[in-house]
């Protein structure tokens, strides 16, 4: 009887099942292309943030944190305008990178957790050794934005690495307790 019913059917009722089936692939291919862009984007979120650690932790980047925080320790904001410019360009660059840094991750276009795991420490360490430089230049220059960025993912950092330390303790015990330990 099933053959019978098939037989039946006309040309019309046979090109709405042709055009259900259709949809339903299309419907298929669009969910499949919505975790595809999903899966791309949170790849190059993470990218983005080993891109960044692998800058920070160059030789040259290290060597400018450095001199960057050794001067703002002996050094006021009139102190760093009074410099040539040439001189205060070299000694921003590193705090004009985490800016960029900065600025990605509070727009979530990085990896949040791994940013903060992998970059927070950057962060944090040069933003302890100026900010109240910072704050002042702020001041003279009448620019309350000037690295709002930065501090903006300064106080964010921290409860993301905590949370990311959690996280890893709850793996860890978990896998141990799946291997019976």
């Amino acid at each position: 009887m099933d053959d019978q019913l098939l037989l039946a059917l006309s040309l019309s009722a046979w090109g709405d099942i042709g055009l259900l089936v259709t949809a339903g692939a299309a419907l298929v291919a669009l969910v499949y292309a919505a975790i595809e862009v999903r899966i791309s984007r949170t790849h190059a979120r993470l990218k983005r943030v080993y891109d960044y650690a692998d800058r920070f932790n160059r030789p040259k980047t290290l060597a400018a944190g450095a001199k960057y925080r050794d001067y703002w320790e002996n050094h006021s904001a009139e102190d760093w305008e009074n410099l040539p410019r040439a001189k205060r360009l070299e000694l921003m660059m590193l705090p004009n990178l985490i800016e960029e840094v900065a600025f990605l991750y509070n727009r979530r276009l990085l990896d949040r957790a791994v940013a903060a795991e992998l970059l927070g420490v950057y962060v944090e360490d040069l933003w302890s050794a100026s900010s109240r430089q910072i704050q002042e230049l702020r001041m003279r220059r009448n620019r309350p934005g000037l690295f709002s960025e930065w501090e903006e993912m300064q106080s964010d950092a921290p409860r993301r690495q905590l949370a990311g330390a959690r996280a890893s303790k709850r793996r860890r015990a978990r896998s141990l307790l799946a291997r019976g330990e």
